[in-house]
């Protein structure tokens, strides 16, 4: 490879891998105000890699979100930024590093991945189920840094617990409830989403022969024993003879 061919691939993958560090962990960087919950694909154009939606589950039963107030960092901050002019919502922050006192954002986190599971495995998301067996490129969204408004911001921190639940037909929106009574719902568009991470699904044919979605990993870890990233993996050699 000459040097012209080496400069280019390394600029590709430089610029085209982004991450920034959430709580010790690598995130990827985005511009997109991505839900927490949905079906995707990273897709990589030329300097560009960033996240698609393609299918947006039924969650029919709420499901548990855990939620992390963090301060801004240096790098946080400037990813922030780069999504604060893209999105619909801006919102404005002031961070001085110098100063000890750092303007927060929060990190909402799938905290009931069971819910996830029997959602993904339930007839109400065939459609949704069909496209994962031959997509096995997609992850769902597990986790994102989010910045909000003030006042947002301190209705999920004042929270007893927040929930990610369907708002209309294809959207979600976070539900705080406090002494069980739920209290406000806040979409995910009133916020600018700059970082994310997903998880891939495992799967396994059960006693009858039924592909399941059984756990969700992180991108980079193995399935458990006898399950696969991969649903054709998955799938057992039928012996008729047992018939």
């Amino acid at each position: 490879m000459n040097k012209i061919g080496f400069l280019i691939l390394f600029i590709f993958l430089f610029i085209g891998c982004k991450t920034v560090s959430i709580q010790n962990e690598l995130h990827s960087e985005t511009n997109e105000n991505i839900m927490l919950g949905v079906v995707g694909e990273n897709k990589q154009l030329f300097l560009e890699r960033d996240y698609i939606h393609t299918a947006i589950p039924k969650y029919n039963e709420a499901v548990r979100v855990q939620i992390a107030v963090l301060n801004f960092g240096k790098h946080s901050y400037k990813s922030f930024l780069k999504a604060n002019v893209t999105q619909s919502k801006t919102i404005e922050i002031n961070y001085v590093d110098s100063l000890e006192q750092k303007p927060q954002y929060l990190k909402l986190e799938i905290a009931d991945r069971v819910a996830i599971l029997n959602a993904l495995n339930n007839k109400e998301n065939l459609d949704v189920f069909q496209f994962l067996e031959n997509k096995k490129e997609s992850h769902l969204v597990t986790s994102i840094s989010i910045a909000l408004n003030e006042s947002d911001k301190q209705a999920i921190n004042n929270a007893d617990e927040v929930f990610l639940e369907m708002v209309g037909k294809n959207s979600y929106g976070l539900k705080t409830y406090i002494n069980k009574k739920p209290e406000q719902t806040i979409l995910f568009n009133q916020g600018v989403v700059f970082a994310y991470q997903t998880s891939n699904f495992c799967w396994k044919q059960n006693d009858k022969y039924k592909l399941e979605i059984v756990d969700l990993v992180e991108s980079n870890d193995k399935c458990p024993n006898k399950t696969f990233k991969s649903s054709r993996r998955a799938i057992k050699k039928i012996d008729y003879y047992d018939f």
